[in-house]
């Protein structure tokens, strides 16, 4: 895969991206199905569709682990705000407490 095409890839979605290593594993079965039955010119070819279904898998796994960290950042940011919201009423309660005293 040429960098142009990587970089077109890598703006894929997961979806799309799963779609296409549908398509490589379909194409690589065939490739070695003809290669065992001698009709293959060019080998290399299997090692290339190898090489980029295992880019494509590498895109797959970096997009989920990218939205797995989003998704705890998020939640670790919102249970920030409540446990601030918490500590700004209890502040509020014990002032006010204090100064009816």
């Amino acid at each position: 895969m040429k960098k142009n095409q990587l970089n077109e890839t890598k703006g894929l979605s997961v979806k799309e991206l799963l779609e296409k290593t549908v398509v490589l594993k379909k194409e690589i079965a065939d490739a070695v199905m003809d290669k065992n039955m001698n009709k293959l010119k060019d080998l290399k070819t299997i090692s290339k569709k190898r090489k980029d279904l295992a880019q494509i898998m590498t895109l797959i796994r970096q997009k989920e682990m990218l939205e797995q960290l989003e998704s705890r950042v998020e939640s670790q940011e919102s249970s920030k705000k409540a446990e601030n919201k918490i500590k700004s009423s209890k502040v509020r309660t014990k002032k006010g407490e204090k100064t009816s005293s």
